[in-house]
């Protein structure tokens, strides 16, 4: 009687277990993720960006600071108000449109992208080639802004980020595309005032 317990209690950790992806949530299911048509994961990512960036909103104020500013080196992505930062995130690098010449480059894909920044976005890339999706797995592609939009939203969604920001370069004509992985609020004076 007694193996009998203790050979149960063993099968519902191992089951239990096996539901689990370490975070304390639910793991999506292999088999779904194996299945999934573009579409569907496009439609699946969308509304999981949708309400990730509702949440950072709410959290956060985001889209209510006077200032922003990234540095690929340190690869902080930072929002601050009258000179002082108050949010800092790490960021990952998706990729970029160019408006001048209308295509996408993935950020696994493009050189002047710092390692550190691009370091998870290439199992998005696997994803795509396992998959056979032609977006996720081809470097540049012609592209609009919206489809900027959509190769964050699936990479969020696959990578499971928290927000996701789009930058504008200086020249307003390229579109860099990131995903938040770490947020946390800081309240200290910017020596450079950004």
């Amino acid at each position: 009687m007694l193996f009998v317990r203790i050979y149960t209690l063993l099968l519902i950790l191992v089951l239990f277990s096996n539901c689990r992806n370490g975070s304390g949530k639910p793991a999506k299911p292999i088999a779904e993720l194996d299945t999934i048509s573009y579409e569907n994961l496009s439609k699946k990512a969308n509304a999981y960006l949708e309400q990730q960036q509702d949440r950072c909103i709410q959290l956060y104020g985001l889209g209510a600071y006077e200032s922003w500013y990234y540095d690929q080196l340190t690869g902080e992505l930072s929002f601050s108000d009258g000179g002082i930062k108050k949010l800092a995130i790490d960021y990952e690098e998706v990729g970029s449109v160019s408006m001048e010449s209308q295509t996408f480059l993935w950020a696994w894909d493009n050189p002047y992208i710092e390692p550190k920044i691009k370091s998870e976005i290439g199992k998005v890339k696997a994803f795509g080639v396992k998959r056979n999706f032609k977006k996720l797995m081809t470097a540049k592609w012609n592209a609009d802004e919206q489809d900027g939009w959509e190769m964050t939203a699936i990479a969020a969604y696959l990578l499971k980020a928290k927000g996701a920001y789009r930058a504008p370069a200086s020249d307003s004509s390229l579109f860099s595309f990131m995903l938040f992985k770490h947020i946390r609020r800081v309240d200290t004076a910017s020596a450079s005032g950004r």
